[in-house]
């Protein structure tokens, strides 16, 4: 059981030192305090890292840094404004900021008030850096398994504190320090859009009744109209004859399915009507936001050109200059095996790839064809007549050619997880509209035409590709540069027509929604310089009201927990 234990020392520093010090020697005295303990709380508040946060004053010669209260109302006004990006203003202590934004706020605290409400006005500051350019819930923390990210930098956290804190404009700097890519503003759009959106969530049902179609009369197509309209639909012109079902509400009918993720038929029937009954979904709104939270994790100083693999739409999108140029359709890993959400780099291709039978598959396998080579792990040499299926002593490798698992072309971005983008000869798959069918890598629809483009303005073009594909021997080629690869699982995306929820097919979304939406954030890993960052990095939950605390008159009141 964890043991609340209150720092008297600092409490009794703080009592006994006279007020003209406050300044200096108790801050010093309890930044020190924050430094050594590796979770920490002032006044019932978790603070994101006391490490971190002791490290940033020292940047600034140890002294309070809230000392114009028109910082105060800088940042104020940017957590009020983080809605717009799904955050709730209370993630960065927003209650603290209204009631020390007032005039003469900060002067009226006692001296170790003072201190206090310092250090929880930089962890506000802190948390609003460190949240929007990374994102609030740490990936690996939340599923270490399925998500990779490597840990925060600690020198980028406090570079940009105090670059927010010594400009000119506290909101210029922290908004032009981030390049958001268009996909998150096409889905921070759609946010603004659900939200303005509320008032209709009572608006009366839409009456069931028979289909409605292209050709029909009917009382209700001219419902059907209206409420498309109040729902954001511009394109419809007022009818000759309002119960007319005519050709600009079919195209205005099958947009709103293909959002909806409904058979885009140009038909009203009972799921249609149930959508349009449902225009505003509180489940759908959070399902926006926890989707927003996901792309901050990867997106930091992304360049204009890269490889977007959208596992749950199960598309992969060639980005140049900022725009798609190029997508296709892509299988992904089932439920069991699923495709995991990273970010790591394209190094290079492998024309005629060999394929080593993954464990997994090798077990079940026992007498194999002369596709195959068995190969003695223990000498390195091939194996006759071998059982494949003992897989501590043999590896299974299919040779290149037409039928090999991974296809004609593979394309590698080394992970711990082993996975990769490749051809595959069972192209029947892509005809899916779900394709969560692989054992975890994404295989390419047009794997020879993606190749085509990564090395275009270098000597291998089309034929050239063609004629090495045609030996049936291994060759690899490297990028001209590296090529950042993005794989991220989003069950919300936006794009000129307007947001798409996708089927959460690997369950991830309510343990993010339970994180997102919990409160304050209290676990994140940030990487300091020196070499014990591996036990100092993590920060453990806290919870104000477990154990006792002593309560100073005027003392800063501070606790961690140990044990």
């Amino acid at each position: 059981m964890k043991l609340r234990v209150y720092l008297r020392f600092v409490c009794l520093c703080l009592a006994l030192a006279p007020a003209w010090a406050y300044s200096n020697d108790l801050l010093t005295n309890t930044l020190g305090a924050l430094k050594d303990s590796r979770t920490v709380a002032l006044a019932g508040v978790p603070l994101l890292s006391g490490r971190l946060l002791a490290d940033f004053y020292a940047q600034r010669g140890g002294a309070l840094v809230w000392t114009d209260p028109a910082r105060v109302r800088a940042l104020l006004a940017l957590v009020e404004a983080s809605e717009s990006d799904g955050f709730s203003p209370s993630d960065f202590h927003a209650e603290t900021l209204k009631a020390m934004s007032a005039k003469g706020a900060l002067t009226a605290l006692g001296d170790s008030e003072r201190i206090a409400m310092d250090i929880l006005l930089s962890d506000a500051l802190l948390r609003y850096v460190h949240h929007t350019r990374y994102g609030k819930v740490d990936p690996v923390i939340l599923d270490p398994k399925w998500n990779d990210r490597a840990p925060v930098p600690a020198e980028t956290l406090i570079s940009e504190m105090s670059g927010a804190l010594d400009a000119e404009s506290m909101g210029d700097f922290l908004t032009s320090r981030l390049q958001e890519p268009f996909w998150y503003r096409d889905l921070k759009q759609s946010l603004a859009s659900y939200l303005a959106k509320a008032h209709l969530k009572d608006l009366p049902p839409l009456p069931a009744g028979r289909l409605l179609a292209q050709g029909d009369r009917d009382p209700r197509v001219g419902m059907v109209r209206e409420r498309l309209r109040l729902l954001g639909v511009d394109s419809l012109a007022e009818p000759l004859d309002p119960t007319q079902f005519d050709s600009d509400l079919r195209q205005a009918v099958m947009d709103f399915q293909r959002r909806q993720r409904l058979s885009h038929d140009g038909v009203v029937g009972p799921a249609t009507i149930a959508a349009l009954n449902s225009p505003f979904d509180e489940k759908k709104l959070d399902q926006i936001r926890i989707n927003l939270e996901r792309m901050r994790w990867l997106y930091a100083d992304l360049p204009a050109d890269y490889l977007f693999v959208d596992v749950a739409d199960y598309q992969v999108r060639l980005i140049r200059a900022g725009e798609i140029r190029w997508t296709t359709r892509v299988v992904v890993g089932t439920a069991d095996a699923q495709t995991p959400m990273f970010r790591d780099s394209m190094e290079h291709l492998v024309f005629n790839p060999t394929w080593t039978v993954p464990v997994s598959i090798q077990k079940a396998m026992g007498r194999v064809s002369a596709r195959y080579t068995l190969v003695d792990r223990r000498t390195g040499r091939k194996i006759s007549g071998g059982d494949a299926s003992n897989y501590k002593r043999y590896r299974v490798v299919q040779q290149p050619g037409p039928k090999n698992a991974l296809g004609r072309v593979k394309f590698m971005f080394p992970n711990r997880h082993a996975v990769y983008l490749h051809d595959t000869p069972s192209k029947s798959l892509f005809g899916r509209s779900r394709r969560a069918l692989s054992h975890g890598c994404v295989r390419v629809q047009n794997p020879e035409q993606l190749a085509e483009l990564l090395l275009q303005g270098s000597s291998w073009d089309r034929a050239a590709i063609d004629r090495v594909i045609g030996t049936n021997r291994t060759r690899y080629v490297n990028l001209d540069q590296k090529l950042p690869v993005l794989l991220y699982y989003l069950t919300a995306y936006a794009d000129v027509s307007g947001v798409h929820f996708r089927p959460d097919v690997y369950g991830r979304d309510q343990a993010l929604r339970d994180a997102f939406l919990g409160g304050p954030s209290l676990n994140v890993r940030i990487a300091f310089p020196e070499p014990d960052d591996a036990t100092n990095t993590k920060v453990s939950p806290v919870n104000p009201s477990d154990g006792e605390d002593e309560v100073s008159p005027n003392g800063v009141r501070l606790t961690r927990s140990e044990g």
